[in-house]
């Protein structure tokens, strides 16, 4: 069974994960099965701007709201 892969976009307020993370759903959906889990402090606003896009079905988003920044692990 292969392992799914992981990947963290971290980064300050504006600085382009969100259109980091549409542009990587459009392209590495072509090859693999994908979903996305956004973190948003208050909001679920990132996930919506995602689900906007068309860049992945909308049942493969997750928006949660963490009330702070998440401690990823290394």
């Amino acid at each position: 069974m292969r392992k799914p892969v992981r990947l963290g976009i971290a980064g300050p307020v504006g600085s382009g994960k969100t259109t980091l993370l549409i542009q990587l759903c459009r392209e590495m959906g072509k090859r693999y099965s994908m979903a996305v889990i956004t973190n948003d402090i208050f909001t679920q606003e990132d996930a919506e701007i995602v689900a906007r896009s068309g860049a992945i079905d909308l049942e493969r988003i997750v928006g949660v709201e963490t009330g702070g920044c998440p401690d990823l692990p290394h």
